[in-house]
């Protein structure tokens, strides 16, 4: 298919689409969240959709499975005009979406999600021995190495959407939309989900891959569409673009702006540890200074989130020591952190980070609502300024304070995270997976919200498993690998390979 400019169609060269968009527009009140979309999907091709948070990918996906009715333009299916009003619809014709945001039942079998709405019955009773073995065999046809007959709650957010995977791949999915699926997955399960994506495609399946991680786009799709503001402002073939093309039809700014880092003057010590030994991590010396960001590089699994959770005191070290700014100290619990001055925005900022039905002015006042009260009252008026200025300077797009934090995107409600913890004024900032899920226009804006923290003299500790991220910006990166450090590198001294080597030990 030729490329395709500001929302233009392109002409159909490797067969008839399977889905065209014409003029697909979408408002939700006052907000115009998809403007006159013209697009065409090909049968058999792994279309990419990329853009930042609020380009209106969500309510592409949403139409799309009938979610959301459409305002206006047409839906052609095989080239006749569908009225796709809602989700029977659309798995009628073969349209399904595995969510970033698992959507399954937690309280059930792993067989029994798989089977979900299309249960094996025998004489009218649920037959759950054959879900389970037909489950299973499932699973292990399509790679993923997970048992059918346990609770999915048991199961971490990666594999759970592998599950959700698994029973779209049951329901005999035609056009399967995957929204940010890799981010919680250990490299072993991407392997296993890129090998299924790539056998659908050769079976006919249309595959629709929406993601932050331009990597992936490069790896695995066939073309790739850029939506901005709501609007498509082009169509590119993989092979004949970049990352730094489709970043500046994102959001109009260069690569190097992405991972800008401004130069902080390094200054005394505020943190160390010397073999710090716990749950998952043994033997881990490391020094954090004053404008520093230093990086823990590894796969999942790896021990950096167990490290620094022990560290928050979510988990207590069982030997080694602990030096807050020259002077021996133990942390057995999350307050003792936090009175020191240390802050956490954990790895699922969800289920760990946020109150997700209270206010986003709760949730960005939290650790500071005994600085806001007199006495047992909460002074409302000191309460809501503070709330103010951290939604201002960090930057949180909300309809109003009081708006639940489910209400916003993954991006703000990480800004939200982080708003929090320049509220409480720590001094040393642990980022367990801080871009996880956001685009790359809220990438570049936490970056620069790291960048504020160094020049007030705080340090920060940034555990990714994206290698670009801490390879761009940490002053000192350490690599885990099982448990421990393995090696420890300066900024930019080693590269892509060598770190990428150590963290898988080959």
């Amino acid at each position: 298919m030729s490329e395709t400019l500001e929302g233009q169609p392109a002409a159909t060269t490797a067969g008839e689409p399977l889905l065209v968009l014409r003029k697909l527009d979408k408002s939700l009140g006052a907000t115009h969240a998809l403007k006159a979309v013209d697009l065409a999907f090909e049968e058999g091709e792994i279309h990419a959709i990329v853009g930042e948070n609020g380009a209106g990918k969500s309510t592409l996906i949403k139409v799309l499975t009938g979610v959301h009715p459409r305002t206006s333009g047409e839906v052609l299916w095989r080239g006749v005009a569908v009225p796709l009003v809602n989700p029977h619809e659309a798995i009628g014709l073969g349209i399904n979406a595995v969510h970033q945001e698992v959507v399954l039942c937690p309280h059930l079998t792993v067989a029994a999600n798989i089977f979900l709405g299309d249960e094996i019955t025998r004489g009218g009773m649920l037959n759950h021995k054959a879900m389970v073995g037909e489950g299973q065999k499932l699973l292990d046809d399509l790679g993923f190495n997970l048992p059918a007959d346990v609770l999915l709650s048991s199961l971490t957010i990666g594999q759970q959407q592998l599950i959700a995977t698994a029973r779209a791949e049951r329901r005999g999915a035609k056009f399967l939309i995957f929204d940010e699926p890799t981010a919680y997955l250990t490299r072993q399960e991407v392997s296993a989900l890129f090998k299924l994506i790539r056998r659908l495609k050769a079976n006919g399946v249309t595959i629709v891959y929406i993601s932050h991680r331009l990597e992936e786009v490069f790896e695995l799709c066939d073309r790739v569409s850029v939506l901005r503001d709501g609007a498509l402002v082009g169509t590119r073939r993989v092979g004949e673009t970049n990352e730094a093309d489709l970043i500046a039809l994102m959001i109009n700014r260069t690569i190097e702006q992405i991972y800008h880092k401004d130069v902080v003057p390094i200054g005394a010590t505020i943190f160390a540890t010397d073999k710090l030994s716990g749950p998952g991590f043994h033997d881990v010396s490391i020094t954090v200074r004053e404008g520093e960001i230093v990086g823990l590089y590894g796969l999942i699994g790896a021990g950096r989130s167990e490290f620094v959770q022990s560290v928050f005191g979510r988990q207590p070290a069982d030997s080694g020591r602990i030096v807050w700014r020259g002077k021996e100290v133990k942390i057995r619990s999350e307050r003792q952190a936090m009175e020191l001055g240390v802050a956490l925005s954990p790895e699922s900022r969800r289920d760990q980070g946020l109150c997700l039905h209270l206010g986003v002015d709760l949730n960005i006042n939290l650790p500071i609502f005994k600085r806001l009260s007199v006495g047992p009252f909460i002074n409302l008026k000191r309460e809501a300024s503070a709330a103010d200025r951290q939604i201002r300077d960090v930057r949180i797009k909300t309809a109003a304070r009081s708006s639940p934090v489910s209400s916003l995107s993954g991006g703000n409600q990480q800004k939200v995270v982080i708003g929090k913890w320049l509220n409480h004024g720590a001094k040393m900032f642990i980022f367990d997976e801080p871009t996880v899920g956001v685009d790359v226009g809220t990438k570049a804006e936490i970056y620069r919200l790291l960048g504020s923290l160094l020049q007030q003299g705080a340090g920060v500790i940034m555990v990714s498993s994206y290698l670009p991220e801490v390879y761009e910006l940490a002053d000192t990166l350490h690599v885990f690998r099982s448990g421990t450090i393995v090696a420890t590198h300066a900024l930019k001294s080693a590269s892509h390979e060598t770190i990428l080597t150590e963290a898988i030990g080959v």
